[in-house]
C-alpha cells in the first residue's frame, strides 16, 4: 500500500495522479476544497473531538456529515462518536497505534498521526500534500506541528518507508531567529527572508 496524504492547502490538482495502487487520505474536510479532478478518496479523518469542531468550525461538522452521505463507502477516522452523522464512521486506532509505536504521546497535528498511522499499517511509500503550519490567523496550528510531522517523517524514513512532501508542503527547511535594532512599522523589516 502507498499512502498519499492530502491536507487542506492540497494544490488543485493533488490527488489525480495516483494509480489504483495508492490509498488517498484526505484531512480536516479536505474533499470541501475545489479539485480540478476530484481525488479518489479511500479514507477521510477529522481527528478532533466533535465537541470541539461544533464550538470552533461548525462547517466542517457540516461538511463531513454531507460528504459521508454521499460516500457512504468511504470511512471516516474520528477520534469520538459522531452520533450517527456519518454512515461510516471508524473509531481512529489509537490504541492499537500506542502498542506499537515509540513517542504515540508526541502529535501535534492531524498529519503527523497520519505519517504515524500510515507506518503502523506498513505503507510502502507516504506522499504529502498542502502541509502547511499557520501559527497565527486562521486556520492556526501548533508551534510544534511541523517539528512533529518532520519528526514522524524521520520515523518512517528510519523504518524503510520513503516520504515525500510535495511543493505544497512547508517542510525541511531552516528557520532562523534573527534579532535586530530594527523599528517596527519604521524600518524595512520583512518578517520572513526566503533566502532559499
Amino acid at each position: 500500500m502507498r499512502v498519499a496524504i492530502l491536507g487542506p492547502n492540497a494544490g488543485r490538482d493533488a490527488g489525480s495522479v495516483y494509480d489504483d495502487r495508492w490509498e488517498i487520505w484526505g484531512i480536516n474536510s479536505v474533499h470541501a476544497r475545489r479539485f480540478n479532478v476530484s481525488p479518489r478518496w479511500t479514507r477521510m479523518f477529522n481527528l478532533h473531538r466533535l465537541a470541539h469542531l461544533e464550538r470552533d468550525c461548525p462547517e466542517y461538522v457540516d461538511w463531513d456529515a454531507t460528504f459521508s452521505r454521499r460516500n457512504p463507502e468511504i470511512p471516516i477516522y474520528v477520534i469520538d462518536s459522531w452520533n450517527g452523522l456519518l454512515k461510516n464512521e471508524v473509531l481512529f486506532p489509537k490504541q492499537a497505534l500506542d502498542a506499537k509505536l515509540p513517542r504515540n504521546h508526541y502529535h501535534a497535528s492531524s498529519f503527523d498521526w497520519l505519517v504515524a498511522y500510515a507506518v503502523y499499517l506498513k505503507a510502502k511509500r507516504i506522499d504529502i500534500h498542502g502541509a502547511q503550519f499557520v501559527v497565527d490567523g486562521p486556520g492556526r496550528e501548533p508551534i510544534s506541528a511541523q517539528a512533529c510531522l518532520e519528526y514522524w517523517c524521520g520515523y518512517a524514513e528510519g523504518k524503510g518507508i520513503p516520504v515525500t512532501p510535495l511543493k505544497s508542503c512547508e517542510l525541511f527547511n531552516q528557520y532562523h531567529l534573527v534579532r535586530s535594532n530594527s523599528l517596527y512599522g519604521y524600518d524595512d523589516v520583512r518578517m520572513v527572508e526566503d533566502r532559499t
